[in-house]
């Protein structure tokens, strides 16, 4: 009986080990996750820190940029520029080219070819010896 009650014992031994090293193996595992999560947000937290400070940064160049479109001078400027308009009292100049007597100029092959007749009436001639209807 001694055999028996030595062999439970061990047996109870070994099952709180067991028990033991599987909430060890557990507690690692969720703090080896939590190391990762914790990795991942910082990566996270620095990019949006990043994209922050570019909204920041238009955010100014916005607040500038409307301080300025705002002003007299620019919105003059505009008008001159994009929609040509003139102060009162002001004359508008606008420059016109002068009309260039154009004669068109004909090569002497062109006249021969135009003489002839058209470009499929000189093929047709080339494949049949004669003219269409001839």
């Amino acid at each position: 009986m001694a055999a028996a009650r030595k062999r439970s014992s061990v047996s109870v031994i070994q099952f709180i080990a067991l028990i033991a090293a599987t909430i060890a193996l557990s507690l690692i595992v969720d703090f080896g996750r939590k190391v990762a999560l914790y990795r991942h947000l910082q990566r996270e937290e620095a990019r949006l820190e990043q994209e922050i400070e570019l909204e920041r940064a238009r955010q100014d160049y916005l607040k500038k940029f409307k301080e300025r479109i705002e002003t007299e001078e620019f919105v003059d400027e505009w008008a001159r520029r994009e929609w040509k308009m003139l102060k009162p009292g002001e004359r508008g100049i606008v420059p016109l080219l002068p009309k260039a007597s154009v004669v068109p100029q004909t090569h002497p092959q062109e006249e021969s070819a135009s003489s002839e007749g058209s470009h499929w009436q000189e093929w047709w001639k080339l494949f049949f010896d004669r003219l269409p209807g001839s």
